[in-house]
C-alpha cells in the first residue's frame, strides 16, 4: 500500500446492509496498520453506518481497538493475536 491509500473489501449481507473491512496505514508509523470494519445500512437514498469497529495493528502484531470517532470517552481495550 502507498502512502494515503486503502484496501477495502465489501459484501452484501442483505438486501440493504453491507459490511466492509478497510485496511489504511497508520498515521504515526506508515508500517502500522489500522484495521476498520463497518456494518452500513441503505434506508431509502440514505446510507447509515449500523457498527463500526477500529483495529489497530502495530508492526509487532499487537492489537488495539480505538474508540469510535462519535465517542468522547477513552475505551482503548488491548486484544492479543
Amino acid at each position: 500500500m502507498k502512502k494515503g491509500q486503502r484496501k477495502k473489501l465489501s459484501k452484501k449481507v442483505s438486501e440493504n446492509d453491507f459490511l466492509s473491512i478497510s485496511f489504511l496505514k497508520g498515521k504515526t508509523n506508515p508500517k502500522d496498520v489500522i484495521i476498520r470494519i463497518q456494518l452500513k445500512r441503505r434506508e431509502g437514498d440514505r446510507w447509515s453506518t449500523v457498527s463500526e469497529v477500529d483495529l489497530y495493528k502495530t508492526k509487532d502484531g499487537q492489537y488495539t481497538e480505538l474508540k469510535p470517532k462519535s465517542q468522547k470517552l477513552n475505551n482503548q481495550h488491548n486484544l492479543k493475536a
